[in-house]
């Protein structure tokens, strides 16, 4: 349609959502688009021809998606601005879950990311974090959202190698991490996770996977050793000791949750899932450092590599696969997120990681293809407090294109169970029919 108001444009593009309640009844549902002008040639003639009216008709099925996500697009990022709770939301609209790290590559924790740790008593303090994040946990942030009262799928937890005890003072220098600090870090880092487990089952916070996970590599030392908190990569691990170390923090993260259990009555099925969560590029190199112990495998392009590692690994030990990578740059086409999806999910994987997902005010200005969400144009910084509700943060069309992988990965799944067949099945049918490569 003809704007009018800016010299040049011709035509603009409009994004018009309509959201079907999970109760209304199936059927056809006739309505009218009405478009207000000018248009050229009709409302200089007639004030009445300024409006433009459309037929159009919505037809409603008589069934409805979940609202529990089967396959997570997971929107990874490494901080929020202040209306962090805006963002959470933006992402549970469009069927995705953002997950904020909670510390740096310095290994320094973001303000109030993490509970306070009394290191003296070794004892965790509560109270802050869960005014924060709890409606996040138990859904009360999203209770008038259409996936109302459910809870972020995914959630990191502070547990690094900095934290709750610091690098400083307990590393000394060793190759492998096994040898490379005294009992008491280890044993601190097992009664963070003991009391973290125990929390999270007093609040009943079940329904999220709450991720044990260690990003930080040895190289960001190469500009400064104050720069890395890290001795090895434990993001994308390379040589076999970034591997050990990787495998040293998990088995301390599974004991301190094996004693929580241990200390609890409930069935184990129904506490709070705790999943250990490593990046790796090179399954390839792992060996069995991680056997028993990964539950959560965020892999790469080597995924369609070593498909037999990988896929072999979920079936026999039921690990959750991922993969990461890139969105489509903005001059690109947006059906690369939706069919992402689809491609993921007909190789038999759990979801996708866009690496990095949310902009800044100079994604404004320059293209910026991790921008999926953009922070209200009429703000100055990111941090700084909104001086009005309406300053909300602005999806970007590819995350609309991710909701739509994702609800087209749900119609799939309730089309093999419809047909009582794999998922590989259907997905071969549907790679087929799409001439996907």
């Amino acid at each position: 349609f003809a704007t009018g108001s800016t010299p040049g444009l011709k035509n603009q593009s409009l994004h018009v959502e309509v959201y079907v309640p999970h109760g209304l009844a199936a059927g056809e549902y006739p309505g009218t688009l009405k478009l207000s002008g000018p248009f050229p040639g009709r409302s200089s003639v007639r004030a009445d021809l300024g409006t433009l009216q459309l037929p159009v008709s919505l037809r409603v099925w008589n069934f409805s998606l979940p609202d529990h996500l089967s396959f997570l697009p997971e929107m990874n990022c490494y901080g929020l601005p202040e209306d962090e709770l805006n963002y959470y939301r933006l992402a549970h609209r469009h069927r995705t879950v953002l997950n904020r790290l909670p510390y740096n590559q310095n290994g320094r924790m973001a303000d109030g990311c993490p509970p306070l740790w009394d290191s003296r008593r070794m004892k965790l303090d509560w109270s802050k974090w869960d005014r924060r994040f709890g409606p996040l946990l138990d859904g009360s942030a999203f209770a008038d959202l259409p996936r109302k009262g459910v809870p972020v799928e995914c959630f990191y937890l502070p547990l690094h190698e900095n934290w709750p005890s610091p690098m400083e003072g307990n590393y000394n220098g060793g190759y492998w991490a096994d040898r490379a600090f005294p009992d008491s870090f280890r044993q601190a880092f097992v009664a963070a996770t003991r009391q973290i487990a125990a929390h999270l089952e007093a609040k009943h916070w079940n329904e999220t996977l709450f991720q044990g996970f260690l990003n930080n590599k040895n190289n960001f030392k190469a500009n400064g050793w104050s720069r890395g908190s890290s001795p090895w990569l434990l993001d994308e691990p390379a040589s076999f000791q970034d591997f050990w170390a990787l495998r040293y923090f998990a088995r301390a993260f599974h004991e301190g949750i094996n004693q929580a259990v241990g200390a609890t009555a409930r069935p184990a099925a129904s506490l709070p899932r705790l999943v250990f969560r490593a990046d790796i590029s090179r399954p390839q190199w792992r060996r069995d450092s991680l056997d028993g112990l990964l539950d959560y495998h965020v892999v790469g392009s080597a995924m369609r590599n070593y498909p037999r590692l990988v896929f072999e690994r979920k079936r026999t030990q039921g690990e959750i696969i991922l993969e990461y990578g890139s969105t489509n740059p903005v001059e690109a086409s947006n059906v690369q997120p939706a069919a992402w999806c689809l491609d993921v999910w007909s190789q038999g994987a759990d979801g996708i990681i866009p690496w990095q997902t949310v902009g800044t005010t100079d994604s404004w200005k320059q293209a910026d293809e991790l921008a999926l969400f953009y922070p209200h144009p009429g703000r100055e910084q990111p941090g700084e407090p909104r001086s009005s509700k309406s300053l909300l943060p602005v999806p970007s069309i590819r995350l609309k294109s991710y909701r739509r992988g994702q609800q087209d990965v749900e119609y799939l799944t309730l089309w093999a169970q419809l047909n009582n067949e794999p998922r590989w099945a259907t997905g071969k049918q549907m790679r087929a029919a799409l001439k996907l490569a």
